[in-house]
């Protein structure tokens, strides 16, 4: 007689066992336990996205039709993830389930009601450079219409962070104004009109930026009382992921929309809300809580790092956000290391020899990641990996040679060494106003051949004078006295002071940041006495960058803590914990350390195995941001705070 062996397969009919059996006892307890207001404190590694994906299962196996169910994200791919995986728990399609960012559900909800507030169903969507475009018309039409100086206008682009921030957190556009670009309140009448017009013209073309579909969603649901009930009752559960980085408007969309049922099911870490400056609210973490009725579970248990690195992630949870203990599932590795060197060249020497030994111990390249608290942190390692030809990608954005504000700096140089440099003329003139593609190629065609000829380019741009309503004499004078400097530090201080900073903060809404890469590329300027030399180094750098293998798999991480949010790796290096860097010097200036220790804490939490913290002895020179200020109030020095027993510490030789 043949022996049968049954096997069984876990499927729609144990859905439930399947469930227990995946998730750990916090896990579960946030799955099965939680109805009303459910608040879910996931920490680092904690599973997340697994709990938010088994809490849409048990709603469909527990009869909860999907189309009952909203679910808002943060990314498409976040929503893509959760419903795929959630389909193969309950075997089903999910058909009419809603999900995906708040920008698409609030599409389809303003398509389903446009006629309300005066636009058609058919409207189109405006992207940024679009919202650029169309705020530039309306503001050369108010600046027509009124007369002002053209100069005294912020530009498009910084316009369009003005009123994306006023909108996103319902704020005063005043307020706005002194909040993003206090230069401009004098000229705060004209703003106003400007940002009148571009609303009108928006309602007069039918179209939408994606600020509107928050700011009419929310409009729509609150003065639309039918509405808000229909579309309450439509939707039986509402899932928020990410919920600490929701801004004031989501937080209150998500509110209406689970106003009939009272199902909101949130999960997100105030203590990692590291966007505030897109308007997210790590309080809304905190005022969720306070709710009536709203119950906590909290997933403590990392998944992530060794216990030496959770063991220090626990010592540095950020003082203002839910008390939390992780607890390492992993078992023991190597103890963190804090890193002491003497300046940026040193941390960067140091950074890439290590990565060398790393690698030779086998560790991938893409499992390498270095993180700093903003972009031009990472120059000097850049320069350093180059000439040791190890592979790296950017995730921070360009690469620092890259940047356009030191393109530019770097075109005036070029020309001081080396005045028949065409193109960067082309690049020098475009800067100022007035100056287009053709004027720039007429002046710089006319100061190349008298240059040929044996003339001073300065006498050349004088010689020409008046060029339409551009006057070159205001150009020839800011040459005349660059052209009595060949100190590179010196040039690049006197470029800024004479007109460089002011073009920044007329026409970049971020120009502090920009600010502080030029402070950085003077400060490797200081380190030269010859202007040929840096100019050459710094091409040299280019010239590598274009040259090299940007093979991802051969490469490692380069990026800011912001864009290195959500991901892992095996090894992680955060380089210049010092007051001033890291925490950055604006935020100690405007009294927002808070925001500086979720970072931070972001920061370790990405490490799997290794875990490097770089901290310099000279730290920041600049003396506005000096350690010799800030070191003095430990209460900014990360470092002295970090256990010297969860530590190792090594000094650089």
């Amino acid at each position: 007689m043949i022996m049968v062996k049954k096997y069984r397969i876990i499927g729609r009919g144990n859905t439930i066992e399947f469930i227990n059996r995946e998730l750990d006892e916090e896990q579960r307890d946030a799955v099965f336990n939680s109805k009303g207001y459910a608040l879910v404190i996931a920490g680092p590694g904690s599973g997340k996205t697994r709990t938010i994906t088994y809490k849409i299962a048990q709603l469909v196996h527990s009869g909860v039709n999907p189309s009952e169910i909203l679910l808002m994200t943060f990314t498409r791919a976040a929503a893509r993830e959760m419903i795929e995986r959630a389909k193969s728990v309950v075997s089903s399609d999910l058909n009419g389930m809603l999900a995906g960012t708040f920008h698409h559900v609030c599409n389809v909800l303003l398509r389903r009601y446009a006629r309300r507030i005066g636009y058609d169903e058919n409207f189109t969507i405006l992207d940024q450079e679009d919202s650029k475009e169309l705020i530039n018309y309306v503001r050369n039409s108010v600046i027509s219409s009124t007369g002002v100086e053209k100069r005294r206008v912020p530009l498009s682009s910084v316009l369009r962070t003005i009123f994306s921030y006023s909108m996103n957190t319902l704020t005063d556009l005043r307020d706005a104004v002194s909040m993003i670009s206090p230069k401009f309140m004098g000229e705060y009448e004209i703003i106003e009109k400007i940002f009148e017009g571009y609303v009108q013209e928006k309602l007069n073309q039918g179209v939408m930026d994606y600020d509107d579909l928050l700011v009419n969603t929310y409009n729509l649901l609150r003065t639309n009382e039918d509405i808000r009930m229909k579309e309450a009752s439509r939707y039986r559960w509402v899932l928020v992921d990410e919920f600490q980085d929701t801004n004031i408007l989501q937080f209150e969309i998500a509110k209406m929309l689970s106003s009939i049922h009272g199902n909101l099911f949130v999960v997100g870490d105030d203590a990692q809300s590291i966007y505030s400056f897109r308007g997210a609210r790590y309080e809304n973490v905190m005022e969720f809580s306070n709710m009536k009725n709203c119950r906590i579970f909290k997933l403590q248990t990392n998944y992530r790092s060794t216990i030496e690195i959770v063991n220090l992630i626990n010592e540095m949870i950020p003082r203002k956000s839910f008390k939390k203990e992780l607890k390492a599932h992993r078992g023991r590795g190597e103890k963190p290391v804090l890193v002491k060197s003497w300046d940026r060249i040193e941390e960067a020497n140091f950074v890439a020899q290590r990565i060398e030994e790393l690698m030779e111990d086998g560790i991938p390249p893409s499992e390498i990641a270095v993180l700093y608290r903003v972009h031009s942190h990472s120059m000097d390692l850049q320069m350093e990996l180059m000439r040791r030809r190890i592979n790296f990608r950017i995730f921070s954005g360009l690469k620092f040679t890259e940047l356009a504000h030191i393109k530019d700096i770097m075109a005036f140089l070029k020309v001081i060494q080396n005045p028949s440099d065409k193109l960067s003329w082309l690049r020098i003139l475009k800067l100022f106003p007035g100056i287009g593609k053709s004027y720039s190629g007429r002046i710089a065609d006319e100061i190349t051949d008298g240059i040929a000829r044996g003339m001073d380019p300065v006498n050349v741009m004088r010689k020409i004078g008046m060029l339409g309503k551009v006057n070159l004499d205001d150009i020839a004078n800011l040459f005349d006295e660059l052209f009595t400097l060949s100190d590179p530090a010196e040039l690049i201080k006197l470029i800024r002071d004479l007109f460089y900073d002011e073009y920044m903060m007329l026409r970049y809404p971020d120009y502090r940041d920009r600010q502080l890469d030029l402070e950085r590329l003077t400060e490797m300027a200081d380190r030269y006495s010859k202007l040929g030399d840096f100019i050459s180094d710094m091409m040299l750098s280019e010239k590598v960058d274009v040259e090299r293998d940007l093979n991802s798999s051969d490469s490692i991480v380069l990026t800011t803590v912001h864009q290195a949010k959500g991901l892992e790796w095996k090894v992680v290096f955060v380089l210049s914990v010092n007051p001033g860097d890291f925490p950055h010097y604006m935020a100690l200036k405007e009294g927002n350390l808070d925001e500086e220790e979720r970072i931070f804490y972001v920061a370790i939490t990405r490490a799997k195995d290794i875990l490097y913290i770089s901290t310099q002895r000279l730290g920041n020179p600049v003396p506005f941001r000096s350690n010799r200020i800030v070191m003095r109030n430990d209460e900014v020095n990360f470092i002295s705070r970090i256990p010297e027993d969860l530590v190792d510490e090594w000094e650089i030789e």
